[in-house]
């Protein structure tokens, strides 16, 4: 039901403005010239920035999302791999791995931003790590810490996004010209109804 989203106020207050242009421009019979190539660029133009970025922004996010889903996974099996941690400091270990990805999901989800609660699970891994470093192993551990940089560098990524989005001034830029633009340049009438039609 994702496609109800974008059937908001914006999209509500854009089709009564058509409507009420056509109306007005019918009833009153009101006709003038204007020359559309302005409001055609106004429209097109920041309208094709802004969903080329956005592409950019999915592609780099779903590189990030596969760098920090690979990270996560090589923490897990490097915890299970490691045969003198005993099994409950195991599962202990996969419960921070989970924190630490349902915390990232939650953020994703709900556009919460900020860093500071997914360092704060990330800083549990990295002190259960220290402290079972000899269980682990010195190789192993050296590894893990590669892997956090992996996850750490992604993950920071992926929250920037929440915040770092497309400009505020194009987007309002864009908005305010796609709202405006119904009052100028309505549905015109068919060839049958021609002597209502403004632009006869």
């Amino acid at each position: 039901m994702k496609f109800i989203y974008y059937f908001n106020f914006r999209t509500l207050l854009a089709l009564v403005i058509s409507q009420a242009a056509t109306f007005i421009a019918v009833t009153y019979d009101l006709r003038f010239h204007l020359d559309l190539l302005l409001f055609g660029i106004c429209i097109v133009f920041p309208l094709h920035f802004s969903m080329q970025s956005a592409f950019k922004r999915r592609d780099r996010a779903l590189e990030y999302f596969s760098l920090f889903k690979g990270g996560s996974m090589s923490l897990y099996y490097s915890f299970q791999i490691s045969e003198d941690l005993p099994s409950e400091k195991k599962k202990e270990a996969t419960q921070f791995l989970k924190s630490m990805v349902d915390q990232l999901m939650q953020q994703l989800e709900h556009r919460i931003s900020g860093y500071n609660n997914l360092q704060q699970k990330l800083n549990e891994i990295f002190a259960f790590i220290e402290t079972y470093r000899n269980e682990i192993s010195k190789r192993n551990t050296l590894r893990m810490i590669r892997y956090m940089r992996d996850v750490t560098e992604s993950s920071a990524y992926l929250l920037s996004l929440i915040n770092h989005r497309t400009m505020a001034g194009l987007r309002f830029y864009s908005i305010f010209f796609i709202i405006i633009f119904p009052w100028f340049r309505h549905p015109s009438c068919c060839p049958s109804c021609k002597k209502l039609c403004p632009y006869g």
